[in-house]
């Protein structure tokens, strides 16, 4: 289907921001309600926080997610009387969230115009510690071109 060229066209996903195995925070806030908050595996930058923020305000059901980015972190509150099966099933839709931001940021970036494409491609592999899949013999173009 079009999503999946778009995927092979975009080659690999520059986004994976997740949740890490271990580090909920936690804090009381008032009698009724407990916050709890995570910080994020993965970069989180500026373009992944617009989609962040594009996703969490067109879905009422998410806006209890709030990210911060100076601590690359995304609390939530419950109520005082959830117990860890409830917080559990929060953080399973946290990941969900995460998932579609990042498959959404992957997306938009693939569109980008050639010169921040190329930009981010560089970002990552100089992070990985590799050279450019561009550079590499036999690799195809990352973006699809048209005449």
């Amino acid at each position: 289907m079009y999503v999946g060229k778009l995927r092979e066209a975009a080659g690999p996903v520059p986004y994976d921001v997740s949740l890490p195995e271990a580090g909920l925070g936690w804090e009381k806030v008032g009698p009724l309600f407990e916050r709890y908050s995570v910080r994020l595996a993965g970069r989180v930058d500026p373009h992944w926080a617009e989609t962040y923020q594009r996703v969490v305000g067109d879905a009422p059901g998410l806006r209890r997610f709030r990210l911060d980015m100076e601590q690359a972190s995304v609390s939530f509150t419950c109520r005082a009387t959830d117990g860890p099966v409830e917080v559990m099933t929060v953080l399973k839709i946290l990941e969900g969230l995460l998932e579609r931001v990042n498959r959404e940021a992957s997306f938009a970036a693939a569109r980008l115009p050639a010169e921040p494409e190329a930009s981010l491609a560089e970002t990552l592999d100089s992070r990985r510690g590799g050279a450019s899949s561009r550079s590499r013999p036999g690799s195809f173009p990352r973006r699809l071109v048209s005449k």
